[in-house]
């Protein structure tokens, strides 16, 4: 796996998403405090983007059709989702955000 810079921590608003693309993915990446998690920025139900979604806690809801995941794996927590999507490690690293991608 690579460890990647996508932003400097300012560029992620706490408990809002940002859509990042690096390395041919398109990521959904929120602050929650002084952690920060990224998942893929599609819902797994219907491929809409998860970037825009509301933060409860350490979960992202679908604004469109209502599926909720967990951030820090991807795990499905409310349907109509079924499948879990990928979530990948990022971390505040000084004032750089990065996130670890699969070779």
């Amino acid at each position: 796996m690579a460890r990647v810079r996508i932003g400097h921590v300012n560029d992620f608003p706490d408990r809002r998403g940002v859509a990042v693309s690096v390395g041919g993915l398109r990521l959904a990446v929120f602050r929650v405090g002084s952690s920060v998690l990224a998942v893929a920025d599609a819902c797994s139900h219907r491929g809409f983007p998860l970037n825009d979604g509301t933060i409860v806690n350490c979960s992202v809801r679908c604004r469109t059709h209502g599926s909720c995941f967990d951030l820090r794996t991807g795990a499905v927590e409310r349907g109509p989702a079924s499948r879990a999507i990928a979530a990948y490690p990022a971390e505040i690293d000084g004032d750089d955000v990065t996130v670890e991608l699969p070779d």
